[in-house]
Parts: structure tokens; sequence; C-alpha cells
């Protein structure tokens, strides 16, 4: 209520120490009655929503409201945290913002740490020295008030008035955003630890037993259960993340290009997912590759036409007995090597690692 006074603790995370600052997150996401949850944060990276992400979705799932702004520009953040915000408005309509701001000025930075849960009669916040990745929600010495505040409290209205006035100076997310920032460096890797700014290399790691960066973000739209769904958000990536290390994908008995019987053809298709989420040409977008098969090396050039396949040429293929499966591992950025596998090993990976097919028969597919 507005004349009962706001509750106040403290949040204290030590290196190496529960409990953890999203293990918190996670409990205020579960509380019964949430409605809101609104994080802005100067550093997002999928190593860190990752850990919220299964009780995030939990409450997204069961209608409440989800509104994120993220620092972009500043090496940290990371395409992954924002494509997840994407990912998560094609799923829930209730994800209803995710916005970016970069620094406008050469001097002064978008630093906030806020994260804010809008109950029935109360709202509690959390504001500090948290971010939102891997580092500030398990590893790093942070620590953070925790604000529970009535409804109707001056407080609640400031801690809205905060909120509307970083969103105000925010652009919202969109694909030509991501990939112009990271075009232009302003982006982070997950892969590569580029949360700290000072020379580390001769220091030890610290052991949390938290397994940050649960699993890549094209692997959690794997887990999906709508083939058409999961495609097309695959089809959405591109270099921009980060990427599977093979494909597995399945020649069918006579692909397109074939002039008799007795000719297979040398084309193969590649359905638009596996063109964006593991060669990395998003929508509209094309690139060249180099495919290493034993005894020929072809350059290729993909291009990602919306809602479609891309039939490519392959001269190994001709000679192969269909049905078969082409193994493609990432040796380069741009260069695979291939395998053709047929007979019992054709077998083997279709059953355990080409499960998943864009519609019911397809060719099938898989990415690890």
């Amino acid at each position: 209520m507005a004349d009962t006074p706001p509750s106040v603790s403290l949040l204290a995370q030590t290196t190496g120490a529960r409990p953890y600052i999203y293990e918190r997150l996670n409990t205020l996401l579960r509380k019964p009655g949430l409605q809101r949850f609104r994080a802005a944060v100067a550093y997002a990276r999928w190593d860190g929503i990752g850990l919220i992400s299964t009780r995030l979705e939990s409450f997204l799932n069961a209608g409440g409201e989800f509104q994120t702004i993220y620092g972009v520009a500043n090496g940290i953040t990371t395409p992954d945290s924002l494509l997840y915000a994407l990912y998560l408005q094609k799923l829930y309509s209730h994800h209803t913002y995710a916005g970016a701001i970069e620094d406008a000025y050469v001097n002064a930075t978008f630093h906030p740490k806020f994260f804010e849960f809008k109950y029935a009669a109360n709202t509690i916040a959390i504001v500090g020295s948290a971010n939102l990745t891997g580092a500030g929600m398990t590893r790093n010495t942070e620590i953070d008030m925790e604000v529970n505040v009535g409804e109707r409290h001056p407080l609640e209205t400031e801690l809205d008035t905060a909120w509307t006035a970083m969103r105000s100076t925010s652009t919202q997310v969109d694909l030509p955003l991501i990939r112009a920032s990271k075009h232009h460096g302003g982006l982070g890797s997950e892969t590569r630890k580029s949360e700290t700014r000072s020379d580390k290399a001769n220091k030890p790691h610290v052991l949390t037993g938290v397994a940050a960066s649960p699993k890549p973000l094209f692997k959690k739209i794997l887990d999906l259960d709508e083939p058409s769904k999961k495609a097309n958000l695959l089809a959405q990536l591109d270099t921009s993340t980060q990427r599977p290390s093979r494909l597995y994908l399945q020649v069918l008995a006579y692909e397109t290009g074939a002039q008799s019987a007795d000719d297979q053809g040398y084309q193969i298709q590649l359905p638009a997912a596996t063109l964006g989420a593991f060669f990395g040409v998003g929508d509209q977008q094309k690139t060249k590759v180099t495919l290493r098969f034993p005894g020929d090396t072809l350059t290729v050039h993909l291009t990602h036409f919306p809602n479609k396949t891309h039939r490519v040429r392959l001269r190994p293929l001709r000679d192969v007995p269909r049905p078969a499966i082409v193994k493609f591992d990432r040796v380069g950025n741009n260069t695979y090597d291939c395998t053709v596998l047929h007979g019992k090993r054709y077998e083997t990976a279709l059953s355990k690692k080409c499960t998943h097919q864009t519609r019911k028969g397809a060719r099938r597919w898989g990415l690890e």
C-alpha cells in the first residue's frame, strides 16, 4: 500500500560461493501472482540469460509480460542475447518489447542493472552491479539491493518513470540492427571470453559448479516440438550467432538434376533452416563456401531465398549410392570437410543424427 514503507534486503554474491543472483531471479519468476518482468542492463549474454530462460518461458507461457532493454555496441553484449529476444517474441505475444541502447557519447555509457518484478499488490526491484551475463549471474563478486514496495507507493511510480526514460532512448531490436552491430564489431561472442577487459591470461578460472550457457541458442530452438516453427526460427539465424559445428543432411534417391532413371543427378537441396543456422546465410543473404570432399574441393555460392530451399551442385554425389547422408564438418569460417555416408553408416546416422524435418515427408537433417 502507499503508506507502507518499502522493505530492503541485500543480495551479495561472492566469487565461487552461493547464493547466486540468477537463483533469486528464478525464484521471483516462479512466485505466484507475477504479472510483468522488466530487465534493463548494460551487458546481456546468452550464457547469463540461459540460466533463467526455463523459468522465463514458463512465465510467458502463463501469460506474463516481459520487456527488455540491453546495451549494445559495447563489445560484450552478444548477438545471441538479442536473437533470443526475437525468438521469444515469435513464440509469445507477451514479450512486448525488446530494446537496445548504443552509447550516444564517447565518454558516457549506458550502464544500468535493473530487474523489476510487478505483482498484483507489490513490486520487487533488484538494482545494483550484476549484469545479465554468466559472470554477473554466477562468478563475479556483485552487490545488489532488493526493494519490495507496495502498490501505489511513490517509489513504484519512480521505478516506472526510470524504465520509461530508458525505453524512450532505446531502439527496438530487429535483425538489421543485430547484423549492423555485429558487422561493426560492437557485439561480443559467446565462444570468446569477452566479458573481461584486463589481462588475466595467467590466472585460473573460478569453478562455480553452474553450467553457464546451458546450451547454445540453436540447440534450444531444436528442442521445439513444432517442425515448421523450429525451421523458421533457425532460418533467421546467421553468422551473428554461435553456429553448430556439424550438419547431417539426407540425400534422397533422385535429387533435382537427374537426366534419366540411371542418372541420380548431383544437386542437393539445402533447407532454409540449415542455410541460416549452420552456414550462417541469413534471409536475403549470400556467401561463398569451400566444400572439401575426398579427392575433390568445390567452391559453392549459397543464397538464402525467403522460405525456400537452395539447390547446390555437388559433383561428388553423382556416383554415390542412394539414399545417402552428407556430413558437413566446419573446419573454418566458410570451409567444410564433407563425408558421404551410405549403407549401414547411412542407417545409423539417419536414426541417430538426422532427427529433424522442415515438414512431414521432407528430407531429414540434424545439427550438432
